[in-house]
Formats: structure tokens, C-alpha cells, sequence
């Protein structure tokens, strides 16, 4: 399945080994269009596929927390403009967190749940018309909505996971699992 997606932007490396996707990704790659000095990078690896109108996307993802901001999300990329990143993140605020990054323009940042203990987390992103819910999950059964957003209408998104070390010299991520299909959702609170 992961061989029907392409890489905007290519990491250092990717293997898939027993299903896992091993992924590692050089410093200074990350999505973030800076609200305090204009500054825009959109150098972080996604690998994406093109989805027109409503989907689920689900991946369970295992990031490499060594340095502050190391995240892997799930990303629904209409242009460099306006996205969403939501993210299983070493946050500088609070350590291992859901964090979601909406931009329109320019990138918000909002820290979510701290889940310190935790090593993978699975990440649930959802489209109904032009809005956009993500919830997350333990164990793939109780999801929690961590936010809903609308972006701008278009037909065509492309949707997947993206790999980021901001700051550090270089991280290894590992995607355990990722699967989007077309449906749609009835609550998007609910995920389902």
C-alpha cells in the first residue's frame, strides 16, 4: 500500500521492513509558516497520496523524540498556504503531546494532551465537505477529538505522513501503520 504513495520531498532514507516504515529525515526539516517573523519551511518529508472529497485517514506512528520538536504527523497539504500537521510531537512546552498546526496563511500552534508515557500514538484525520476533524487514540478504539477545523474548498488534497527534525542533527521515525479510505464520517467529533 505504502508504495501507491510518493514523497513530496524525500527523506535521507525509507525502508519498510516487516510492514514498518523506518524513516529518516537530515535537520532542519519541518511545516511551519512562523506567526512571529514571517519565516515559511516546508522542507519536511510527506509521503502523500491525492484524495478528492470526503476520507479517513489513520496511521499509528512511533517518532524519535531525541530532540525537542521531532514529530511525525498525519498532513492534509492543499498549498504552501493552507495545511494541517497533526502531530505526535517532542513539543518545547510539553514534552511528548498531540500537537496540531493549522495554517491559513500562517501556522497556529496548539499543544494538546501530554502523553509523556507513551511511545506511539494513533492518529486519526478526517474530511466531510471542507472541514477537518483529528482525534487520536491508545489503542485504536477510544478516539479523542483533539481538534475540528474548515479549510478553503477544493476538490483535491494530498494527504499522508510527514516526518520532521527541526532542530536536531537528524531522527529515525517509524510508521507502524497507515491506511486512508474514502467514506464519510457522520460525526466528526466522534470519528465515526
Amino acid at each position: 500500500y505504502l508504495d501507491s504513495l510518493e514523497w513530496r520531498t524525500p527523506p535521507k532514507s525509507a525502508t519498510v521492513k516487516d510492514g514498518i516504515l523506518t524513516v529518516t529525515v537530515d535537520k532542519n526539516t519541518d511545516f511551519f509558516n512562523n506567526p512571529e517573523d514571517g519565516t515559511r519551511s516546508s522542507t519536511a518529508p510527506l509521503l502523500y497520496e491525492a484524495i478528492e472529497g470526503d476520507f479517513v485517514a489513520k496511521a499509528l506512528v512511533r517518532p524519535d523524540f531525541t530532540d525537542v520538536w521531532n514529530a511525525v504527523s498525519l498532513m492534509v497539504y492543499i498549498d504552501s498556504l493552507h495545511w494541517i500537521k497533526f502531530a505526535f510531537e517532542n513539543s518545547d512546552a510539553t514534552g511528548p503531546s498531540i500537537v496540531t498546526v493549522v495554517t491559513k496563511g500562517v501556522s497556529d500552534d496548539a499543544n494538546g494532551a501530554i502523553l509523556s508515557d507513551q511511545k506511539e500514538i494513533w492518529l486519526k484525520l478526517i474530511r466531510k465537505n471542507n472541514n477537518y476533524s483529528m482525534l487520536w487514540s491508545l489503542d485504536d478504539k477510544a478516539y479523542k477529538m483533539a481538534r475540528l477545523t474548515a479549510m478553503p474548498a477544493v476538490d483535491t488534497v494530498k494527504v499522508g505522513v510527514e516526518v520532521q527534525c527541526p532542530v536536531g542533527e537528524s531522527a529515525t521515525h517509524e510508521l507502524l501503520y497507515y491506511h486512508s479510505e474514502r467514506k464519510t464520517v457522520q460525526d466528526l467529533r466522534k470519528g465515526e
